[in-house]
């Protein structure tokens, strides 16, 4: 009977231990991105790529019976990658920015949250929904910030969105998850 109940706190303790280990990296303007943050380290001439995710979950207080969303923006550590031996501070850099606008529409997301209805989950279309609106015009976003920066090559141009990104972060500061 003892071995049945050490049997079952190791599995128990372990189950606690695996859920402690994170694989989402939640955005903060405290900390940036680094190398650890990456669950990938690639070898060669290969360069890495990071897996962004913006999730919502519904909470209901349950004497209140109000809704609430919380919307996370976060990267995805086992699918981000890096290569250790090919300029990781540009990697990083890069990463970031992209990052950062994903934390705006996070944020603009945020926003639009209270006046969604909550009250009747109804289905909804990609075009109605807001969360899929938003992921849609970061993955634009995204894209063009690559493009005119040429994955962050071009330093005056890169320098121009870090700064466009931040006056957008500031102005959506009251919509920002506490630290």
């Amino acid at each position: 009977m003892k071995l049945l109940y050490t049997i079952l706190f190791s599995l128990l303790s372990l189950t606690t231990f695996a859920q402690t280990t994170t694989d989402f990296v939640p955005w903060s303007a405290k900390h940036h991105l680094s190398a650890q943050d990456f669950g990938v380290k690639l070898k060669k001439e290969t360069i890495g790529k990071a897996e962004f995710q913006l999730t919502t979950e519904t909470r209901t207080n349950l004497y209140t019976k109000q809704k609430r969303t919380i919307v996370r923006n976060g990267l995805v550590r086992s699918k981000s990658s890096i290569n250790p031996a090919h300029n990781v501070a540009q990697q990083l850099r890069f990463q970031q920015t992209l990052f950062d606008i994903t934390e705006i529409y996070a944020r603009k997301l945020r926003q639009l949250m209270p006046a969604t209805p909550t009250a009747s989950p109804t289905p909804t279309s990609a075009k109605t929904d807001p969360a899929a609106q938003m992921i849609a015009a970061a993955a634009k976003r995204r894209q063009q910030y690559r493009l005119q920066t040429a994955n962050s090559t071009i330093a005056a141009k890169q320098a121009q969105w870090e700064k466009t990104i931040q006056k957008e972060l500031a102005a959506l500061q009251q919509f920002a998850l506490p630290e």
